[in-house]
């Protein structure tokens, strides 16, 4: 016999299960969370991913509870409760050298009136976090060890089957299982995908001159490079490269990867040494033909992937499932999983998620194509008009 409960998310990552934690939260809803693997023990030597976090996706992490308990808060400024690091200025160029007054465009928390413009976070600690939580809450049912086999959908429930053998039946279902989610190929929504022919490699590097308060971001003529702070000595890396630059890489061995790695960072952060093995992963944009319908919504990279260029993939995810909680709280008598009712989380989502993945876009074949030296000097320009700026950083923090 199947449990029967308001809402079933299939995809335990750090969006289901903020997903999960906020539906129960603000909804009061009983709530089935599917996930075939925990998280992954976070003392390895392995590399981690770093994740940047927006000022709006700190709070909603902080709402679902992440680190509360047993972490002391910070005493600087603007770092949520949970591990992370905040940093209070970015400064973007692209050129010869490094950033000077007509290559660069800086964004500083104190002339935005912010306590800090985001921070940076490993993965796994924030999801086995948010995964402690969800365990450990009355309303969620934690389904592990078992995949999602297939998806029905009835007049008056929705149906994951699970390979175990057990059925979970909601009212509303929620497929916050990624890019290749199973949920969305099992109810037949297509999802339209185009690589950009590049990779993107992920690793960690000692830094001798940081302050810690600093990102830094470089537009290469055949790349981005991304100098995120973890701590006062130590940056992730993040590196965006055609894929044969980017396996070139790869084959190089520590000596010569830090040779490359310094030529790219200009010395910004003083003598960087890479400190962990390269993980790297392909670089695609892709868009779901529709985020919802009667007793389904889509969240995160179920709905959408974007270029990690601006950071901004794991906030528009966090964004998701901060607006279906919030369109779902609201509903009044309408039945859960009504689809006019998801078409208004659908709505704000596509408004703001499109406009975010076509800046994305446009800014990475701005600055990788023939207009470079004209986005070069656009940019420059940008940073002369405050006004225009602090639009750009509203838009980026939310």
């Amino acid at each position: 016999m199947s449990a029967r409960l308001q809402a079933a998310v299939a995809g335990g990552g750090t969006v289901g299960l903020a997903c999960a934690l906020l539906l129960n939260r603000r909804c009061d809803w009983q709530v089935a969370l599917v996930e075939r693997s925990a998280p992954r023990n976070t003392d390895g030597e392995g590399p981690q991913r770093a994740l940047t976090l927006s000022p709006g996706a700190v709070e909603v992490l902080t709402e679902c509870g992440a680190g509360r308990e047993g972490v002391p808060p910070s005493s600087k400024a603007g770092t949520p409760s949970f591990p992370a690091h905040a940093f209070s200025r970015m400064v973007v160029w692209r050129g010869e050298g490094g950033p000077a007054s007509g290559n660069s465009i800086t964004f500083d928390a104190a002339e935005l009136g912010v306590k800090s413009l985001g921070c940076v976070a490993h993965e796994a600690p924030l999801r086995r976090a948010l995964w402690d939580l969800a365990q450990e809450c009355k309303g969620i049912r934690v389904y592990s060890g078992a995949a999602l086999a297939s998806v029905r959908i009835e007049d008056d429930c929705g149906y994951l089957d699970l390979d175990n053998g057990e059925e979970i039946g909601a009212e509303l279902l929620i497929g916050a299982d990624g890019a290749q989610s199973k949920l969305r190929s099992a109810l037949g929504i297509d999802f339209r995908s185009s690589g950009y022919g590049q990779t993107g490699l992920v690793f960690e590097a000692d830094c001798s001159e940081a302050d810690g308060d600093t990102a830094w971001q470089r537009f290469e003529d055949d790349g981005v490079l991304a100098l995120l702070p973890l701590s006062e000595s130590r940056m992730s890396i993040v590196w965006s490269l055609p894929d044969e630059r980017a396996e070139q890489l790869k084959r190089l061995d520590d000596k010569g990867l830090q040779t490359v790695l310094n030529e790219a960072g200009a010395g910004v952060a003083g003598e960087l040494v890479p400190a962990t093995p390269i993980a790297s992963f392909p670089l695609r944009r892709g868009q779901a033909e529709q985020a919802c319908g009667e007793r389904y919504a889509l969240v995160g990279e179920a709905a959408r992937t974007v270029h990690p260029l601006a950071g901004q993939g794991l906030n528009l995810g966090l964004g998701d499932a901060e607006a279906l909680a919030r369109v779902c709280a609201g509903q009044g008598d309408a039945l859960i999983g009504d689809a006019r009712v998801l078409g208004r989380f659908a709505r704000e989502r596509a408004r703001y998620g499109e406009e975010m993945s076509f800046g994305i876009h446009a800014i990475n074949a701005a600055f990788s194509g023939p207009m470079a030296p004209l986005a070069s000097r656009g940019m420059a320009a940008v940073d002369r008009f405050p006004p225009l700026k602090r639009q750009l950083a509203a838009r980026a923090m939310r």
